[in-house]
């Protein structure tokens, strides 16, 4: 089974205001609000839920509705999440 079909996908996510690099499991259905959420979970004891997170990756924001296969996420990959502006 490959990360499109439902694998988990290890990324490396950075939460604005966190010290520390998390990785995360995905699904390559997941969306980039899903992956926003699993970080912040992951760094709740250290960092405070942002009003309005985005996700940056690849040099860009992504929508929040768009998937991780969809937004070219493989293994190991690392995306940012921050306030949006």
């Amino acid at each position: 089974m490959d990360e499109a079909e439902g694998g988990m996908i290890p990324l490396y996510g950075f939460l604005q205001g966190d010290t520390i690099g998390v990785v995360i499991l995905a699904r390559g259905e997941d969306t980039m609000r899903d992956l926003a959420e699993k970080l912040e979970q992951a760094a709740r004891t250290r960092v405070a839920p942002l009003r309005k997170p985005v996700v940056h990756f690849a040099g860009e924001d992504r929508p929040s509705s768009v998937t991780v296969v969809a937004a070219g996420m493989q293994v190991l990959d690392r995306f940012d999440v921050r306030e949006s502006s």
